[in-house]
């Protein structure tokens, strides 16, 4: 696919891109909006210490920069991949980052030249098709801090954190509930059948979760589990070694998926 290549500013100047925001006017884009834009914006072009924000102007809200003559190769090669569909890595990433803000801002986006002439990149946005992925259901199971245990009926609701992400879809019966509750605030390992759905993003969504059964979780520190091991009178042979590698990699050499 033929790259459209920015036109020079001048003798020493680099070259220059237009980001158009087809969606507020530059009076009336939230600060906290325009910072995340810029944010994507900058990652999408990469040598963050080569790429200089210049202004923004009319025309829906636009973004102007410009790439140091240095690093406009390497700037132009990032966005040629994200063209071409090629991308990969944090050029990837940040093409969808923008994809989807201007897709929840109702949106799309347009990557010019400096020149104006040539549009370089299209960002979809809100015209991309909301593609629907059928759920999943299978037995696993889901790691975290209990936070929750409530109910009136026969279906108690149960509610974890999982990192920063709070669990709400789980459930289970009056007597796990019961046991669970002695676990409150504390690390657990909860099995069961859930249903997994994928968005339009490809990362899967916890949705549902029946709880048949649980593990209490050491909550102990990385440090304290590694000075408890080094405790234990043993050798680490290579023998040794290599059942511990096979025993990760589970059978026929595939990695074991905990969840």
């Amino acid at each position: 696919m033929t790259t459209v290549r920015p036109k020079k500013l001048g003798h020493g100047e680099g070259t220059g891109y237009r980001f158009k925001i087809d969606a507020y006017s530059p009076e009336s884009i939230p600060m906290e909006r325009l910072a995340q834009y810029m944010a994507e914006f900058a990652k999408l072009l990469g040598e963050s210490k080569n790429v200089h924000f210049q202004k923004l102007t009319r025309g829906s809200t636009v973004l102007n920069v410009k790439v140091e003559r240095e690093a406009a190769p390497k700037v132009r090669d990032r966005v040629a991949n994200a063209r071409s569909g090629g991308a990969t890595g944090d050029v990837q990433r940040a093409y969808k980052a923008l994809n989807k803000l201007l897709r929840d801002d109702n949106a799309v986006g347009i990557l010019r030249d400096s020149s104006t002439t040539g549009i370089v990149l299209k960002f979809p946005g809100k015209e991309i098709e909301e593609e629907q992925f059928y759920s999943i259901s299978k037995h696993g199971s889901v790691d975290g801090i209990l936070t929750g245990i409530k109910g009136s009926d026969e279906s108690v609701h149960i509610t974890i954190q999982s990192g920063e992400e709070q669990i709400t879809g789980c459930e289970t019966n009056r007597l796990l509930a019961k046991r669970l509750a002695t676990k409150l605030y504390e690390p657990v390992r909860l099995f069961g059948r859930g249903r997994w759905q994928r968005d339009v993003e490809g990362n899967w969504c916890l949705k549902s979760f029946k709880v048949d059964g649980f593990d209490a979780l050491d909550d102990s520190s990385l440090v304290d589990a590694l000075a408890t091991m080094r405790k234990i009178p043993t050798e680490w042979n290579d023998e040794a070694l290599a059942e511990i590698a096979a025993m990760r990699s589970g059978p026929e050499g595939k990695r074991n998926g905990g969840h």
